[in-house]
Protein backbone atom coordinates (compact mmCIF):
# COMPACT_ATOMS: atom_id res chain seq x y z
CA UNK A 1 0.00 0.00 0.00
CA UNK A 2 1.27 3.24 -1.04
CA UNK A 3 2.08 6.60 1.33
CA UNK A 4 -0.76 8.31 -0.48
CA UNK A 5 -3.42 5.06 0.35
CA UNK A 6 -2.43 4.70 3.93
CA UNK A 7 -2.67 8.50 4.76
CA UNK A 8 -6.28 7.70 3.05
CA UNK A 9 -7.06 5.35 5.28
CA UNK A 10 -6.00 6.91 8.42
CA UNK A 11 -8.44 9.88 7.21
CA UNK A 12 -11.37 7.51 7.01
CA UNK A 13 -10.25 5.68 10.29
CA UNK A 14 -10.13 8.91 11.95
CA UNK A 15 -13.74 10.14 10.73
CA UNK A 16 -14.90 6.89 12.25
CA UNK A 17 -13.44 6.69 15.62
CA UNK A 18 -13.56 10.17 16.22
CA UNK A 19 -16.26 12.07 14.58
CA UNK A 20 -16.77 14.77 16.80
CA UNK A 21 -12.98 15.86 18.55
CA UNK A 22 -9.34 15.54 17.59
CA UNK A 23 -7.65 12.07 16.99
CA UNK A 24 -4.43 12.57 18.48
CA UNK A 25 -0.96 10.22 17.89
CA UNK A 26 1.54 10.73 20.82
CA UNK A 27 5.16 10.16 19.01
CA UNK A 28 7.54 9.10 22.17
CA UNK A 29 10.90 9.45 20.77
CA UNK A 30 13.94 11.13 21.43
CA UNK A 31 14.15 14.49 20.56
CA UNK A 32 16.95 14.35 17.16
CA UNK A 33 14.65 11.49 15.88
CA UNK A 34 11.12 13.72 15.89
CA UNK A 35 13.29 16.33 14.63
CA UNK A 36 13.51 13.45 11.60
CA UNK A 37 10.13 12.69 11.93
CA UNK A 38 8.48 15.80 11.49
CA UNK A 39 10.86 16.66 8.34
CA UNK A 40 9.05 13.33 6.88
CA UNK A 41 5.34 14.58 8.13
CA UNK A 42 5.77 17.97 6.52
CA UNK A 43 7.23 16.39 3.57
CA UNK A 44 3.78 14.68 3.21
CA UNK A 45 1.25 16.93 1.21
CA UNK A 46 -1.16 15.82 3.80
CA UNK A 47 0.48 17.74 6.41
CA UNK A 48 0.73 20.91 7.65
CA UNK A 49 2.82 22.55 10.03
CA UNK A 50 1.02 23.17 13.78
CA UNK A 51 -0.87 27.13 14.31
CA UNK A 52 1.99 27.51 17.57
CA UNK A 53 5.83 27.42 16.62
CA UNK A 54 7.64 24.59 18.50
CA UNK A 55 9.52 25.07 21.78
CA UNK A 56 13.14 25.85 22.14
CA UNK A 57 13.47 22.95 24.70
CA UNK A 58 12.28 19.57 24.30
CA UNK A 59 9.24 19.94 25.46
CA UNK A 60 5.85 17.83 24.20
CA UNK A 61 4.05 19.80 21.61
CA UNK A 62 2.40 19.27 18.15
CA UNK A 63 4.61 18.43 15.23
CA UNK A 64 1.92 18.04 12.21
CA UNK A 65 -1.77 18.31 11.79
CA UNK A 66 -3.55 16.62 8.89
CA UNK A 67 -6.66 18.19 8.41
CA UNK A 68 -9.58 15.99 7.78
CA UNK A 69 -12.22 16.55 4.75
CA UNK A 70 -14.91 16.98 7.66
CA UNK A 71 -14.85 17.67 11.31
CA UNK A 72 -11.56 16.81 13.61
CA UNK A 73 -8.30 16.91 12.73
CA UNK A 74 -5.31 14.00 13.68
CA UNK A 75 -2.72 15.65 14.49
CA UNK A 76 0.70 13.93 15.84
CA UNK A 77 2.30 14.95 18.80
CA UNK A 78 5.61 14.67 19.85
CA UNK A 79 6.73 13.46 23.29
CA UNK A 80 10.95 14.02 23.33
CA UNK A 81 12.14 11.67 25.68
CA UNK A 82 14.12 14.06 27.88
CA UNK A 83 14.00 12.78 31.50
CA UNK A 84 14.16 16.58 32.68
CA UNK A 85 10.90 17.30 31.26
CA UNK A 86 8.90 14.41 32.10
CA UNK A 87 7.39 15.65 34.49
CA UNK A 88 5.31 17.23 31.43
CA UNK A 89 4.61 14.56 29.76
CA UNK A 90 1.05 13.35 31.07
CA UNK A 91 -0.15 17.23 30.05
CA UNK A 92 0.66 15.65 26.09
CA UNK A 93 -0.22 12.00 26.81
CA UNK A 94 -3.90 12.84 28.22
CA UNK A 95 -4.51 14.46 24.99
CA UNK A 96 -3.50 11.29 22.98
CA UNK A 97 -5.67 8.56 21.43
CA UNK A 98 -2.61 6.06 21.12
CA UNK A 99 1.19 6.47 22.05
CA UNK A 100 3.66 5.26 20.11
CA UNK A 101 7.18 4.62 21.61
CA UNK A 102 10.26 4.87 18.96
CA UNK A 103 12.66 4.84 21.68
CA UNK A 104 12.44 3.05 25.57
CA UNK A 105 11.79 5.00 28.51
CA UNK A 106 10.67 3.53 31.85
CA UNK A 107 9.64 7.33 32.40
CA UNK A 108 7.58 7.14 29.79
CA UNK A 109 5.96 4.02 30.62
CA UNK A 110 4.46 5.42 34.34
CA UNK A 111 3.75 9.04 32.28
CA UNK A 112 1.31 6.70 30.27
CA UNK A 113 -0.17 4.17 33.04
CA UNK A 114 -0.87 8.03 35.57
CA UNK A 115 -3.16 9.12 32.70
CA UNK A 116 -4.09 5.43 30.90
CA UNK A 117 -3.09 6.32 27.35
CA UNK A 118 -2.31 3.26 25.13
CA UNK A 119 1.27 2.81 24.72
CA UNK A 120 2.41 0.45 21.97
CA UNK A 121 5.80 0.08 20.16
CA UNK A 122 6.70 1.28 16.75
CA UNK A 123 8.84 -1.92 16.66
CA UNK A 124 5.67 -4.33 17.36
CA UNK A 125 2.96 -2.27 14.66
CA UNK A 126 5.61 -1.09 11.88
CA UNK A 127 8.85 -3.19 12.24
CA UNK A 128 10.64 -1.59 9.41
CA UNK A 129 9.81 1.67 10.41
CA UNK A 130 12.49 4.50 9.83
CA UNK A 131 11.45 8.29 10.61
CA UNK A 132 13.01 9.51 7.77
CA UNK A 133 10.84 7.49 5.13
CA UNK A 134 7.55 8.57 4.56
CA UNK A 135 5.76 5.56 3.58
CA UNK A 136 7.04 4.13 6.63
CA UNK A 137 5.63 7.18 9.03
CA UNK A 138 1.96 6.59 6.75
CA UNK A 139 2.46 2.93 7.90
CA UNK A 140 3.33 3.90 11.63
CA UNK A 141 0.38 6.22 11.52
CA UNK A 142 -2.22 4.02 9.82
CA UNK A 143 -1.45 1.26 12.53
CA UNK A 144 -1.43 3.35 15.15
CA UNK A 145 -4.71 5.29 14.00
CA UNK A 146 -6.23 1.61 13.77
CA UNK A 147 -5.08 0.80 17.37
CA UNK A 148 -6.46 4.07 18.62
Amino acid sequence: MSSWERLRAVRTGSRAKSPTGRLSIAVCATPPRLATLTRALLRMGSFRPPPEAAPKLPLPHVLAVMPLDEGPDLEVIGVPLDGRFSPMWPLALSRASIAVRLDPSAALDDACAVVGAPLVDAATIAPSFTEDDEDEVAALLHAAAERA
